[in-house]
């Protein structure tokens, strides 16, 4: 949200300058921290990242590794996250967004159906302002919606 428009809904809010060169500190000890989890890391943002832990959760589970993370960002760094465990990063990010803050979220395939298909269109990653619009106009509404569209109707507007 602008500035503007958050001073606009909330005539009393305080707002503080922005402190870039603190923020990109506070990214590389994020990332470095990750790194020494493992080498498959990529940023996704300042603030946000994947993690391939495929061969790290060998040997420790997967929901261990998601608490070890989280209690470790804060105690070192006082960061707070969510995290999503997922087999690809569209479900990761998905899940992440589900329990905020400070959240662990895991979806498997199996339950997206159940999980995923009931949420408003404008929570799956990816739709944002331009192509809400469009979604709406064709009646899709739910994720769920739009997993059950037919793809030659969608195809023409995407």
């Amino acid at each position: 949200m602008h500035v503007h428009e958050a001073m606009r809904l909330c005539p009393d809010l305080i707002v503080v300058d922005s402190n870039h060169q603190l923020y990109n500190e506070y990214s590389r000890k994020f990332f470095n921290y990750f790194f020494t989890i493992t080498p498959l890391v990529e940023p996704a943002s300042i603030d946000e990242g994947y993690l391939d832990v495929t061969d790290v959760c060998k040997i420790i589970n997967p929901l261990e590794l998601a608490e070890k993370i989280q209690k470790d960002l804060i105690e070192q760094f006082k960061l707070p996250c969510s995290i999503g465990i997922a087999p690809n990063k569209f479900l990761a990010k998905m899940a992440s967004d589900m329990k905020k803050p400070l959240g662990i979220t895991v979806l498997r395939k199996r339950e997206i159906k159940e999980k995923l298909w009931p949420l408003p269109i404008y929570d799956m990653q990816g739709v944002g302002k331009k192509t809400l619009p469009i979604l709406k106009d064709l009646k899709i509404n739910t994720i769920g919606d739009l997993a059950t569209s037919d793809i030659n109707k969608l195809t023409k507007y995407f």
